[in-house]
């Protein structure tokens, strides 16, 4: 399998995961805010992805988290980046990564918190888990459904000592666990970061893009919420309880200290002189990716040197991107892979939108 295309539409990607959520996906990708849409088992949809997901305890799903393309014969992402690698991800890249992006792209929408939980650090992966990546991610809040709150856990507010945290988990003394945090409040356009080993949890009513390392290795320690049980093979990784506790960050953090660390701030990369605007939406520390945003304005399209491939996705509005002679429009919530050989973009829109890319 053999294609030249620089500029890849993908197909929606929803993935299984042990908490609700999704109505906002639907809505996002709908563009219909009068709409009620409903909840279900796919909270989730994996952009650009070449990671499997990880559901034990759930029946499984041939292919489930790879993404597929828009384009003959909807051929999976891996499959064309392995027809044509250096062209897809550039010479350098693939002589040193091999087939691999350096992160995964989801958009997610919670209706429920999700369990807490915790993942590993790359350092941690590598030396004890055989795997290249930990799960280091970051948070791009889109919006809040209507009327509620916007929150996240985010470090031990009231730290335990490490055994009493080991009990806590052991024993499912979900009091004594809620009392170890308190919420942090995030809103539409806030942007986080998680490192690897610091306890977090989602809130309910949230819909953001979340960027991360490309693994699924997660420690959960919350059992079960809302009648939705994590299966005992789903919560340590295949190991025990007593060697993910070294995954953990035992360290005590308020909210004032959680947000002048773990947030971040837009950076201006470039602007078009018709109000268009170009910033580096997330850099975070040790992160193996950076996120950009673009916020359009009607106009003539904005220039973008294109340094390495990227996932895109349309968080706002309507976006047509030009790329070596090829045109993709992309619709709210829409998608695309963009070849490291486009070496130059150029990205209009008829009205108010916003493009979000994810480069290594």
């Amino acid at each position: 399998m053999v294609s030249d295309t620089l500029l890849l539409p993908l197909l929606p990607n929803r993935v299984r995961r042990n908490y609700r959520g999704g109505a906002g996906i639907e809505k996002l990708q709908a563009g219909d805010t009068a709409k009620e849409y409903s909840d279900g088992d796919k909270p989730e949809e994996w952009v650009a992805s070449l990671v499997n997901a990880r559901n034990p305890g759930l029946t499984p799903v041939e292919n489930e988290g790879l993404s597929r393309c828009a384009i003959n014969g909807q051929p999976l992402l891996t499959e064309l980046l392995r027809s044509k690698p250096e062209f897809y991800l550039g010479k350098d890249w693939y002589d040193s990564h091999g087939l691999d992006l350096g992160f995964l792209l989801k958009i997610l929408d919670s209706s429920m918190r999700l369990h807490v939980q915790a993942h590993p650090t790359a350092a941690f992966a590598r030396k004890y888990l055989g795997s290249s990546y930990g799960k280091f991610e970051c948070y791009y809040i889109l919006s809040i459904r209507e009327g509620r709150e916007g929150y996240i856990r985010l470090g031990f507010q009231h730290l335990p000592s490490k055994g009493e945290w080991r009990r806590i988990i052991e024993e499912q003394d979900i009091q004594a666990m809620d009392a170890c945090f308190e919420k942090i409040p995030v809103k539409a356009g806030d942007v986080w970061y998680i490192p690897g080993g610091v306890p977090h949890a989602i809130g309910e009513n949230t819909l953001m893009l979340e960027i991360m390392e490309p693994s699924d290795l997660v420690v959960r320690c919350e059992f079960e919420r809302e009648g939705i049980v994590v299966p005992p093979e789903a919560r340590f990784m295949g190991r025990d309880l007593d060697f993910c506790l070294g995954v953990f960050d035992y360290s005590e953090q308020s909210v004032d200290d959680v947000r002048r660390t773990y947030r971040l701030f837009p950076k201006p990369l470039g602007a078009g002189g018709n109000g268009s605007v170009f910033e580096e939406l997330a850099a975070p520390p040790a992160a193996p990716f950076v996120v950009q945003r673009l916020s359009l304005k009607p106009g003539p399209p904005m220039a973008i040197d294109n340094g390495s491939f990227c996932a895109a996705i349309a968080s706002r509005g309507r976006v047509t991107i030009h790329a070596g002679g090829e045109e993709t429009i992309l619709k709210q919530g829409q998608s695309l892979f963009i070849a490291a050989a486009a070496k130059h973009l150029e990205v209009s829109s008829p009205g108010q939108a916003e493009l979000c890319l994810v480069r290594p």
